[in-house]
């Protein structure tokens, strides 16, 4: 398994870097500062692991996509420009790059096993390709369908990876509520890709795993 090496320089100074904002951490690695670049992978690289292995069912490949994940972010560290939250951002490229895994080894026996054991009782030909732009694509429409207080408890949910908990008292709602929004918001989701993709459901179902 590939490792990702990171240096943490002076303790008291990374403590202070705990502190930031997203914003300001990224406004910082802009101008290539490797202390704000640490913080940000500290902050978020286990989120992102856990998010990648329950689609890939491979704790190498997660690793090697954090990895990636991350070598791109310093890369483009300069010019780097990030749309929404940087939770967002790490979060969703995770879910990309472990689809795109799923569709370089979706024809592989032992990855199509491992699909199978979520989608049981549909019925669903492992041989078709799937399509993960148009996937990206559908789910985002669905999204897009989302009434607004729903989205906003679905992004901080699936894209943010925040507990029901911390939703809860993040947006001063119950817990049940949270629950019932995530609910009703994965229903109007699946319902915008039914009949539209061939594998669009079992990646779905993948993707939403807990």
């Amino acid at each position: 398994m590939n490792q990702f090496v990171i240096i943490f320089g002076i303790a008291e100074f990374m403590f202070s870097y705990s502190k930031l904002s997203d914003n300001d951490l990224l406004s910082l690695l802009n101008e290539g500062n490797e202390l704000s670049f640490s913080e940000i992978y500290n902050r978020y690289w286990e989120k992102m692991y856990s998010y990648s292995i329950r689609l890939t069912k491979s704790q190498e490949e997660s690793a090697d996509i954090v990895q990636e994940i991350f070598i791109s972010l310093w890369n483009r560290r300069l010019d780097l420009a990030v749309k929404g939250s940087l939770a967002s951002y790490l979060i969703k490229s995770a879910r990309n790059l472990s689809l795109r895994y799923i569709e370089r080894n979706i024809h592989q026996t032992d990855f199509a096993e491992k699909i199978s054991e979520f989608t049981a009782d549909t019925s669903l030909n492992i041989e078709e390709s799937i399509s993960i732009k148009e996937l990206e694509k559908q789910i985002e429409l669905g999204i897009s369908k989302l009434p607004k207080k729903m989205k906003e408890v679905y992004i901080l949910s699936r894209d943010e990876q925040l507990s029901y908990r911390e939703i809860a008292v993040k947006l001063e709602i119950s817990e049940g509520t949270v629950k019932k929004q995530i609910h009703n918001s994965l229903k109007i989701i699946a319902e915008s890709l039914n009949g539209k993709l061939s594998l669009a459901i079992t990646a779905l179902f993948l993707q939403l795993l807990k």
